[in-house]
């Protein structure tokens, strides 16, 4: 242990270095500071020009002018908040810190392109914004200020050369041939043995069912909201709890830390199941002898062929394609709720077990995949047990259980991927042979098919697509998805084209060529279908890490908000909380390029890990291993690199 943590300690400065040598050495080439006179043209959607790149100390004279209605140029850190009205040259500037003040009208606004302290050295890319609601892409209307030199970039991207440095040489460890197979369960810790109160919690219903009630009470509240409420998605409560707070919360939170936890208390199935079941709590047999369907129905299988991970893809695709109308339109988002409580309700009628979680769910389709990273698995404690179980009561059911809704023996269970987690399993066994482990962060390897390997890729295409889409600042490919109030259609299906294409065709095909360039350098004896999808399984630690990156700013910018829809949940006047008129501030926006930054770094250095620990069983040495896993390395740290340069430039 002590040489593993020496180890570590001393690859961590290593890297380390790799970024503050070059960051460091920057400060010295600063250039002499100079007065640059930039008009700022506002209009809906973006702001010409939608970077500013100036040098350290420069003093920046800003003039403005608007296009259509009114806007803002809004730089919280540096206090400005300066209002833009059509057919006038001059504008009100508001302090940030204390908009209350009477605002000062001026033609220009100057700024001295410098932070205080510490910052000056460390902040180096600012976001201004758009305060004036002006359409319902409001949201997407932002620009940067880049200031020279750009420290956090340099380091950053000094630090992903680092990481692909130590993994390049570690192949140079295993000088002999390594044969073998890992250790499935190393590392495991299971949660449940020592802890009586936490077992008793997981086995009971009522936890279970109470958090899903009041999951069940959430949903109702965004319905409500989002259908009744006011029109400005920045303001509507169901809006900003479905898009800020609550998918904030699942990718960045409970999926890496506790994997398909939301699906334990997700309240879609739950009518579904009732009809099934006949009950929330007392498991009865079935006509068949298995615990699971009380009432006669149709309760047909699901197809065969459609048993796979490609009807999650396409409905996911989807939804994504249209994710700017379900932002910025509440009333979409109320519908799109509705319709996905009756949609399982629906289905449970007609198909056995939760048709819809296994094979429809979009949610599932991005949480399964990336539940294989988490630190929390449900697994048996001996598989001696398992093999000697006959009557397999955690997939058929007990008297004290259900049986799986998605069909599993946990004997057979090697991975989370399509584990719902209901832990129907750890009350029907009657060996008690069911528990939950903690583990280290992206343990499981690989994939189980060609189509759960497409949805991985297509995951990890999106999280790039929507980075991009969302928090790039150019305004010409906002208007490729701007169907709301200039109805770009033609644009549109441009937009849909290129992601469909890219999602589907053009990174499945940039992976196939990988396997084949690895299969040929290394010349291992494995098929390049097989190669193929344990190559998309290393795309899950820095696909995870992208997404993380991508909501920390949608969640940071509209704390305020939050606040301000809780109290006013409708937009009718209210003010429950006293916070309804509170001026907006955004959360450590200093910090979010950070915070993206070494995500992005996390996600780089744990897809290099796995992608070696994947091949280091199915090759004869060091060099084979190298050659297999260098094409697909050379890919992650290129991929790295660009969203680094991306989110912190």
């Amino acid at each position: 242990m002590k040489g593993i943590i020496k180890r570590n300690t001393v690859n961590f400065l290593i890297v380390l270095s790799f970024g503050l040598i070059p960051a460091v050495a920057a400060q010295f080439f600063v250039k002499e500071p100079a007065t640059r006179h930039i008009h700022v043209r506002n209009f809906r959607y973006g702001k010409d020009p939608a970077a500013i790149k100036c040098n350290r100390g420069d003093t920046l004279v800003l003039t403005f002018s608007t296009d259509d209605t009114g806007h803002s140029f809004f730089l919280e850190e540096f206090d400005i908040d300066a209002k833009v009205s059509p057919g006038r040259e001059t504008v009100e500037v508001f302090g940030v810190k204390d908009p209350t003040e009477t605002p000062v009208v001026t033609r220009e606004v100057v700024l001295i392109a410098r932070h205080e302290g510490l910052q000056n050295y460390l902040v180096s890319k600012s976001n201004y914004r758009c305060h004036v609601w002006c359409g319902p892409m409001h949201a997407f209307e932002h620009g940067k200020l880049i200031i020279m030199p750009n420290t956090l970039l340099i380091f950053s991207l000094g630090c992903s050369l680092g990481i692909f440095f130590l993994w390049f040489f570690s192949f140079r460890t295993p000088s002999k041939p390594v044969h073998g197979i890992a250790d499935e369960k190393e590392g495991y810790k299971d949660i449940l043995k020592k802890n009586g109160i936490l077992k008793t919690l997981v086995v009971s219903r009522w936890p279970q069912t109470i958090l899903m009630m009041l999951a069940m009470m959430l949903v109702y509240v965004v319905i409500l909201t989002s259908l009744f409420g006011t029109k400005m998605s920045g303001r509507n409560l169901g809006v900003l709890l479905m898009w800020a707070i609550w998918l904030f919360l699942l990718i960045a939170v409970l999926t890496p830390f506790l994997g398909r936890i939301w699906c334990t208390v997700c309240p879609l199935p739950f009518f579904g199941d009732l009809a099934q079941r006949g009950s929330a709590f007392t498991p009865a047999e079935g006509k068949k002898g298995e615990y699971k369907n009380k009432y006669s129905g149709l309760f047909l299988k699901w197809p065969r062929w459609l048993q796979n991970s490609w009807p999650k893809l396409i409905l996911l695709l989807g939804l994504t394609t249209f994710s700017t109308t379900l932002v910025a339109l509440p009333k979409v988002t109320g519908f799109a709720v509705i319709f996905l409580i009756l949609l399982p309700t629906f289905l449970s009628l007609i198909f056995e077990h939760r048709a819809f979680c296994r094979y429809l769910c979009p949610v599932s389709g991005f949480v399964g995949p990336f539940s294989k990273m988490s630190t929390l698995a449900l697994r048996n404690k001996s598989q001696k047990v398992c093999d000697k179980c006959k009557p397999h009561f955690c997939q058929k059911g007990s008297k004290n259980g259900w049986a799986c809704p998605y069909g599993i023996n946990v004997g057979e269970m090697k991975e989370s991927t399509e584990c719902g987690l209901c832990l129907e399993c750890a009350r029907s066994c009657l060996y008690n042979n069911v528990t939950i482990y903690s583990r280290p962060f992206g343990k499981e390897l690989g994939t189980r098919s060609m189509s759960e390997a497409w949805l991985i890729i297509s995951v990890f295409t999106l999280a790039i697509v929507y980075s991009i889409l969302y928090q790039g600042h150019w305004p010409v490919v906002r208007d490729y998805i701007n169907i709301l109030d200039k109805g770009n259609w033609g644009l549109f299906a441009v937009y849909a084209s290129i992601l469909w294409t890219l999602a589907l065709v053009i990174m499945p095909s940039v992976m196939f060529a990988l396997s084949c360039a690895g299969k040929k350098f290394s010349g291992v004896k494995l098929k390049t279908k097989d190669i193929f999808p344990g190559l998309a399984g290393t795309l899950l630690p820095l696909g995870m890490m992208l997404w993380i990156a991508f909501v920390i700013p949608m969640l940071f910018v509209n704390v305020t908000f939050v606040m301000q829809s809780f109290s006013d949940p409708f937009g009718w006047g209210w003010d429950f909380f006293g916070t309804a008129s509170i001026p907006w501030h955004q959360f450590l926006p200093g910090a979010v390029p950070w915070l993206q930054a070494v995500l992005v770094l996390g996600g780089l250095y744990f897809s290099l890990r796995n992608l070696k620990r994947t091949w280091i069983f199915q090759t004869t040495s060091s060099r084979q291993l190298l050659r297999l896993c260098l094409p697909m390395g050379l890919f992650l740290f290129a991929s790295a690199f660009v969203m680094v340069f991306f989110f912190t430039n």
